[in-house]
């Protein structure tokens, strides 16, 4: 049986659904499992489990061959379920849990860039990379770029679609490389089925580089509506992160990133990609678009 962590989440949901067409048993650990009860209806063996706490974990890995680790606690931020809490110290526990009930491989999301740190939250991702590769449990470390699901639906498109004010953070104005989840579920599944070695690390990214504003302009076009807009200049920002960090730390997780962005020092070029999706921005969001009708 192959376990899915954080399977209410957009990437741990499609990776559910790929294992149970593909006629593998699967187990889908979330907070919230009454969400994934059309998942528990296909044939997923649908627990509740909380990467903070050990006791349900190791119930969650009896009898498991492999655990993919889709659960991230950057977007939408949040004061207690933070990348420190979730990203760092949680999957960290998950991974000496895995090792010690005989799990035999991890696939674990980490982030475009995570080797040179140049964030908080990959700093985080890298520290949980080096974990995991000391832990002796066979790996695979993946790291996509941004989501458009969590970046771009999650964070402008929800708000524009209920008519309600679209915050940019900063001028919006750096190039970004976008993937799709869709994209980023199909390749853990070529991973887990062996398509991809054990002890690969991969950068996967997707086939558009746009700006937060051009995406939003995608956003506008699909849904026939423009947005009413805010930006934080890049200096309130600056000292948001500072004043969020000790009263909600997944806030200032996300504005350091934000940071990172519009200096330029998270940026990368496509060819550092190893792997690039074919899902565009646009089939994302007219695909949300028509299923939010």
């Amino acid at each position: 049986m192959d376990l899915v962590v954080g399977a209410s989440g957009q990437l741990g949901r499609r990776v559910v659904r790929r294992l149970l067409k593909s006629g593998s048993p699967v187990r889908a650990l979330s907070r919230t499992p009454g969400q994934l009860r059309e998942l528990q209806t296909e044939g997923a063996n649908v627990v509740q489990g909380n990467l903070l706490d050990p006791e349900g974990l190791r119930s969650a890995l009896d009898g498991v061959r492999a655990v993919i680790v889709a659960a991230h606690g950057l977007v939408p931020p949040s004061r207690t379920n933070h990348p420190r809490a979730v990203d760092g110290k949680g999957v960290r526990r998950l991974i000496d849990l895995a090792a010690e009930a005989g799990v035999e491989r991890i696939i674990h999301m980490s982030v475009a860039g995570a080797d040179r740190g140049d964030t908080a939250f990959a700093r985080e991702k890298r520290a949980t990379e080096l974990h995991l590769q000391a832990s002796g449990v066979g790996w695979t470390i993946l790291r996509p770029t941004l989501f458009v699901e969590n970046h771009l639906l999650l964070l402008m498109g929800e708000p524009l679609r209920a008519g309600r004010r679209v915050e940019l953070l900063g001028r919006g104005e750096t190039p970004v490389n976008w993937i799709s989840a869709d994209d980023v579920a199909d390749e853990v599944l070529r991973s887990l089925e062996g398509a991809r070695g054990g002890g690969a690390v991969r950068t996967l990214g997707g086939p558009d580089r746009m700006t937060r504003l051009q995406a939003l302009a995608v956003l506008e076009e699909v849904l026939g509506t423009a947005a009413k807009r805010r930006h934080l200049p890049l200096s309130l920002v600056r000292i948001l992160r500072g004043l969020t960090r000790p009263v909600h730390p997944g806030m200032s997780y996300l504005l350091d990133l934000v940071v990172a962005e519009e200096t330029g020092r998270s940026s990368f070029p496509d060819a550092a990609l190893d792997w690039r999706g074919s899902t565009t921005v646009r089939e994302v969001v007219e695909r949300w678009a028509e299923e939010g009708k």
